[in-house]
């Protein structure tokens, strides 16, 4: 019976120990192929931690810019890499060819989706030190509402 404990306790050891040991997710690489002047695909969704390497197939260069990054410019062949710690959405484009447009959504480590802000109530505007009436001064404005009587002209 102390062989059958001994070999229960191994195999549950065995099966425990890389549960215990193992990490965070590693980081992945994700390619977007720039040809036929567009991203392909013009959308990627990538885990935080992962990046993204554009590699230009087209003959024309290339000069992409988005939110926190921006590539020199990218001759045929070239390549540009981004890592993307944080979730959330960038949009990028090429500055060369503006109509050139993608976006990378950057989901958790684990891969679920952060919560969102999208139809959320924005925050009422300031009050306005200003006046935008068309109306006439009033007293709301710091003018009075009836203008003071005339002074009389000083006797000669």
């Amino acid at each position: 019976m102390r062989p059958l404990r001994a070999a229960a306790i191994v195999v549950a050891l065995a099966l425990l120990v890389p549960m215990l040991t193992s990490g965070p997710a590693r980081a992945e690489e994700h390619t977007d192929e720039i040809k036929g002047l567009a991203f392909n695909p013009d959308q990627l969704s990538v885990r935080a931690g992962d990046a993204v390497t554009w590699v230009n197939h087209d003959s024309d260069k290339h000069h992409l810019q988005g939110d926190g990054f921006e590539s020199k410019d990218l001759p045929n062949n070239s390549t540009f890499t981004v890592q993307f710690p944080e979730p959330g959405e960038i949009a990028y484009h090429c500055t060369i060819h503006t109509y050139m447009e993608g976006k990378v959504v950057v989901l958790n480590p684990d891969g679920s989706t952060p919560p969102s802000t999208a139809g959320e109530p924005e925050a009422p505007p300031a009050p306005s030190t200003t006046t935008s009436s068309t109306n006439p001064p009033g007293p709301l404005d710091g003018v009075p509402a009836t203008p003071p009587p005339p002074v009389p002209a000083p006797k000669r």
